[in-house]
């Protein structure tokens, strides 16, 4: 009785990951960006006016919005499957999710709240694309000024 309870537990197991893994591509957001297929030659090619926005001193608390404007250089349509901050503090807002033919462009609407933070920080935006490579990182660079409480 207790080998039966030990092969029964198994296959339970075993088609509960069947179950898990089995059709999730098609369930993921973004999916279709990440099952485009380009070739390294060509392809849809994501290009930033600026990589890299610095907020230069700012004060604790104070909240950032910025715009990194961006145009496919490609010679495909460009699809963003998604678009993360590397912490809760920056939120991307707003980012075009149709197509996006080549020579055309957008822009990616990001907050950034600086609250219970200090020093210097370097700040990772995530783009994951149809491109070649799949991923492509903005940079926020800022240096938050602690308020005189923390100062000691």
């Amino acid at each position: 009785m207790r080998k039966f309870g030990i092969i029964a537990l198994g296959a339970i197991v075993v088609m509960w990951i069947g179950a898990c893994t089995s059709g999730n591509e098609d369930r993921s957001v973004g999916t279709e960006a990440l099952r485009f297929e380009t070739s390294q030659e060509g392809g849809p090619r994501i290009t930033f006016k600026d990589t890299v926005f610095d907020t230069g001193r700012i004060a604790q608390g104070e909240v950032v919005e910025m715009q990194f404007e961006f145009t496919n250089t490609g010679d495909e349509p460009l699809i963003i499957a998604s678009v993360t901050g590397s912490c809760g503090c920056t939120i991307p807002r707003n980012y075009p999710r149709d197509k996006i033919f080549p020579g055309e462009g957008g822009k990616i609407d990001v907050i950034f709240d600086s609250d219970n933070k200090w020093g210097k920080q370097d700040i990772v935006i995530a783009i994951a694309a149809n491109t070649v490579p799949s991923r492509t990182e903005l940079l926020i660079k800022t240096d938050i000024a602690a308020p005189d409480h923390m100062k000691n």
